[in-house]
């Protein structure tokens, strides 16, 4: 195993949990709640330090994390200091929680920025990745090949735009296409599909970018937006397509990759080089922030949405002039049992991922 790879995983989970953490933090400092644990990782301590009443701790597995404010295990009736997360009102309650999952889109806001000011990319003729299940597939392309001819339209390496642009607008065509594997030519005849709602044609792979060293500040800033954005939109389709159907929950099931398979893409994408390493980590930044922003219990956009019922709740207060609200050792009641269906879940998908490892196949659908 590459020691170098292993590094830069560690130090991604690394930063990607501070970050999150760390707006939970500040969110606590800005409305002065008092933070009794800053943790970094999950399970045994490792080391730990108490700091103006805060103990701040790193422990074993780099896979999690937590900020622990007053109040976090309320019991009914005790008497709230102001220092306490529930003695808040509702709005300084909704800034602690949703830093946390900004802090991720700040992350990965800043990693675009960067690498999009620094590389700018250009997109080759060679296969990178090949969907399951998809055309290419089916007809025995294969990861490296490298496509020299398609129809009458030759292309050379750096000509994969104008091969996209080409497949894109071939509409239920029957493609002839060359490529070059190893020392051999080989052709392929590959009828292409149709993605109604993109509006363009496919036939399934994904084209090797090689990045290439030229400074831009206003390139980073702008494709840094563009990308958070497009990445945000798309995962939220995704989300969408799960819930109203679209995507079957056994291909969720089977597609999905918990932190045992998160850890080998970030390991084999550390080895592809920093540039696609780096996308690869502002990508889980975005899917991170966005999944803890889910109405979940246990999730920040479950206790953000009792915030809001409890918002709802108190203009009904003032209406029907008596307090109306979800008690607080109601509302940990949920999150704790959510939590726990969290780690069913996680439990089930991390059985998934090791015996994909076992099996040998890709994590990368």
């Amino acid at each position: 195993m590459d020691i170098i790879s292993i590094i830069l995983v560690v130090l991604a989970f690394f930063f990607i949990i501070l970050f999150h953490e760390y707006g939970h933090y500040l969110g606590c400092k800005l409305v002065n709640v008092r933070v009794l644990e800053f943790s970094i990782g999950l399970g045994k301590e490792l080391w730990s330090k108490t700091i103006n009443g805060t103990k701040y701790s790193i422990r074993l597995f780099p896979i999690g994390g937590y900020v622990l404010p007053e109040g976090e295990e309320y019991k009914k009736g005790e008497v709230l200091s102001e220092t306490n997360f529930y003695s808040k009102p509702l709005w300084a309650r909704f800034i602690v929680i949703v830093l946390g999952p900004l802090f991720n889109y700040i992350l990965a806001l800043f990693i675009f920025f960067v690498l999009f000011s620094i590389y700018t990319y250009q997109i080759t003729t060679e296969i990178q990745m090949i969907m399951k299940g998809s055309p290419a597939e089916k007809v025995g392309l294969k990861n490296g090949d490298i496509i020299t001819r398609i129809d009458n339209i030759k292309f050379d390496y750096y000509d994969g735009k104008k091969m996209i642009e080409y497949i894109h607008k071939s509409k239920d065509k029957v493609l002839e296409i060359e490529v070059k594997r190893g020392n051999e030519t080989k052709v392929f005849k590959v009828k292409t599909e149709y993605n109604k709602d993109q509006n363009f044609s496919f036939i399934g792979f994904s084209p090797k970018q090689e990045p290439t060293i030229k400074i831009d500040i206003l390139r980073g800033i702008r494709e840094s937006f563009i990308t958070t954005y497009d990445l945000t939109v798309k995962y939220l389709k995704v989300i969408m397509s799960i819930f109203t159907g679209s995507i079957p929950l056994k291909t969720v099931y089977e597609q999905s990759a918990g932190p045992i398979g998160i850890t080998k893409i970030m390991y084999d994408f550390a080895n592809s080089g920093i540039y696609q390493y780096m996308m690869l980590v502002g990508f889980i930044n975005i899917v991170i922030g966005l999944f803890n922003l889910l109405p979940f219990p246990a999730l920040d956009g479950g206790r953000i949405f009792f915030i809001f019922v409890n918002y709802i709740l108190l203009g009904l207060s003032k209406v029907l002039n008596r307090k109306i609200e979800i008690e607080p050792d109601k509302e940990e009641i949920l999150h704790k049992a959510g939590l726990v269906l969290l780690l069913i879940l996680v439990l089930f998908v991390s059985y998934n991922d090791v015996l994909r490892l076992i099996k040998g196949e890709s994590f990368i659908k």
